[in-house]
C-alpha cells in the first residue's frame, strides 16, 4: 500500500470548490473505510495514476463528501474534465493503466468491503 502522503499543494480543496458553487467532478471512488492514514486508497496503481495526472498539470483532489456513505473520491475541477479524460486515455494508450481502470478498480475496492475483506 502507498504510505507516502501526496503533498497538499498537489491537491485542490474539493470542499472549498463546492462551497464556491461548483461541484467537483468525480472519476474514481473507493471506500473511506479502506483509506490509509493519508486518505488514499489501498491501491498503489490508483495512487500512481493520481501522480501521473498531477504531472500532466491536472488539479485533482481527494474528497470525502456527504453524497456517498463510506465513499471517498478522486475529483477534478469542472474546467479540467476534458483534459482529465484525455490524460486518462493517454495513460491507457501508454500502458500505465488498463482500459476502464477507474471503473474496474472502484468496483474491486467496493467488493472488498461487501465481501468483508476490509
Amino acid at each position: 500500500m502507498n504510505t507516502e502522503p501526496i503533498p497538499n499543494e498537489m491537491l485542490f480543496d474539493a470542499n472549498e470548490y463546492r462551497r464556491s458553487g461548483c461541484c467537483p467532478w468525480t472519476f474514481f471512488a473507493y471506500p473511506t473505510s479502506l483509506a490509509d492514514d493519508h486518505g488514499l486508497p489501498p491501491d498503489d496503481e490508483a495512487c500512481q495514476m493520481l501522480g501521473h495526472l498531477r504531472k500532466r498539470g491536472i488539479a485533482v483532489g481527494v474528497w470525502v463528501s456527504d453524497f456517498g456513505n463510506d465513499t471517498t473520491y478522486f475529483v477534478c475541477r469542472k474546467e479540467d474534465i476534458h483534459r482529465l479524460i484525455e490524460a486518462l486515455q493517454e495513460l491507457e494508450k501508454e500502458g500505465v493503466i488498463d482500459k476502464d481502470f477507474c471503473v474496474a478498480r472502484t468496483e474491486r475496492l467496493f467488493s472488498q468491503v461487501v465481501e468483508g475483506r476490509e
